[in-house]
């Protein structure tokens, strides 16, 4: 699912109170493999950029730090402006032997690749664009009516250097279009999804409680068997305490996400789990000042845990 579909959508459809933490916690997302921020966490604070540093350290070995990073920015009124993140492209091992003790030794080095997404935000439309290692551009335009996304248009896009060093959009090539239908019954939405063909493929339906919480996303395809079905579950601060997700095409698949609090009410961990086995951990790790400064990840499935430390730059 796309990232800033996301993020325009429920930021429309849901009004939450002010938190005081960095990272939020929204239904759509908890599913996904990003961070959510708090815009106005970060506006208050004056964030410039969070960097992610990551190392990854297997069971039973020492911690190995490859210098990845993962960089967001923000614009000065706390909307995430851009993303990059590094992943290593090549490993080359060096080997040197020793006559007098016949050792080897073996030395590894890494190329890097680094990964873009910018953010435009317009009156009525959003850009979501991501350039690749290979000056490969892909780009999402969603055109809004109202309070609604009404339309996704996706595009390759090339760009021509001038003579200042500066680029430009030269060429624009449209692969796909799809409109979004969105009816708002109170507490129930309906959104219908329509392809460059103007058929419709897939329905979602958003059901909120009285609180204005929402308890359940429901998407079905239209034209062929396929169901994700989603419920959430709260906890007397009005915070969510439990995800469950139920994936159905064909073969039913389970995922269920636990979110624990200390007595700050600050997230404290998320236990996940697929089909009732244990999945992966978060615990989260703040400073003296209530800032969040680390994330661990363990992942049982291949006995790793990714530690994640954050810096801060700020305006």
């Amino acid at each position: 699912m796309n990232l800033l579909r996301i993020l325009l959508t429920f930021n429309l459809l849901v009004t939450l109170k002010t938190s005081a933490q960095l990272l939020i916690l929204k239904p759509e997302y908890l599913f996904e493999k990003f961070p959510v921020f708090n815009q106005s966490y970060i506006y208050q604070y004056k964030i410039k950029s969070i960097i992610f540093n990551i190392i990854d350290k297997k069971d039973w070995q020492e911690a190995e730090d490859k210098n990845l990073i993962e960089v967001y920015e923000f614009d000065t009124a706390g909307q995430l402006k851009r993303q990059y993140h590094t992943s290593v492209r090549k490993i080359i091992q060096y080997e040197t032997h020793r006559k007098k003790n016949k050792a080897t030794i073996t030395k590894e080095f890494y190329e890097y690749d680094t990964i873009s997404t910018e953010y435009v935000y317009q009156k009525n439309l959003f850009i979501e664009r991501r350039k690749w290692p290979n000056h490969y551009t892909e780009a999402d335009y969603y055109r809004i009516y109202g309070k609604w996304i009404c339309k996704e248009e996706k595009y390759v896009e090339t760009y021509r250097t001038l003579s200042t060093g500066n680029q430009i959009l030269d060429k624009m090539l449209l692969k796909a279009s799809d409109s979004i239908a969105s009816y708002d019954y109170g507490r129930q939405i309906k959104q219908v999804y329509y392809n460059n063909e103007k058929l419709p493929y897939k329905e979602k339906f958003i059901y909120k409680n009285e609180d204005q919480q929402i308890y359940e996303i429901t998407e079905q395809l239209t034209v062929a068997n396929g169901k994700i079905k989603k419920t959430f579950e709260y906890n007397d601060n009005n915070t969510i305490s439990k995800a469950n997700m139920i994936i159905d095409y064909g073969q039913t698949e389970i995922y269920q996400i636990q979110f624990n609090y200390d007595d700050k009410k600050r997230l404290f961990s998320e236990n996940h789990f697929k089909n009732n086995q244990a999945l992966k951990e978060y615990q989260y790790i703040y400073d003296e000042n209530n800032q969040l400064k680390s994330i661990l990840i363990r992942t049982f499935e291949n006995k790793n845990i990714r530690i994640i430390k954050l810096k801060f730059e700020y305006y």
